[in-house]
């Protein structure tokens, strides 16, 4: 903005004024609320789908597990152990059958294998579906099915 004056030594001179346009402080405010409403939000939509198989999805641990999901994980980890360490494909049924583990059926091909266990755990028994890929069992896989 420019505003004139007048002298009577310096003739016309011009002054020139800084304008700020001041912000509003309510936006400012509520810039930080759509990133925390937006993670609310997917971690509201995540929740539930962790919780139907903390196991399957590596988190046993309090929120989405109770006692019965850290139990399967230790023994889903002791399974996974075994099928790691015995270097046939055709011998993991039999190994990881003990009493907590039963083995109901049994598929075994090339470089897979695939086997269906019931598990024992504190609120009764679950079962899952175990994939075991490549002969030394490198890739263990599982997911929880009804029995």
């Amino acid at each position: 903005m420019r505003a004139a004056t007048a002298s009577a030594t310096l003739g016309e001179v011009q002054r020139w004024a800084l304008v700020v346009r001041r912000t509003e402080r309510g936006r400012r405010r509520r810039r930080w609320l759509f990133p925390l409403v937006s993670a609310l939000i997917v971690a509201g939509l995540a929740v539930p789908v962790v919780s139907s198989d903390p196991v399957g999805y590596g988190v046993p641990f309090w929120p989405f597990a109770n006692g019965s999901d850290r139990v399967e994980w230790r023994v889903m980890d002791q399974v996974t152990a075994t099928a790691r360490a015995i270097g046939r494909l055709d011998a993991v049924p039999d190994a990881v059958a003990d009493e907590e583990v039963e083995v109901l059926a049994a598929r075994i091909g090339a470089d897979a294998m695939w086997m269906r266990v019931r598990l024992h755990v504190p609120d009764g028994v679950r079962c899952r579906e175990v994939s075991v890929l490549g002969d030394t069992g490198v890739r263990v896989n599982s997911r929880r099915v009804d029995c």
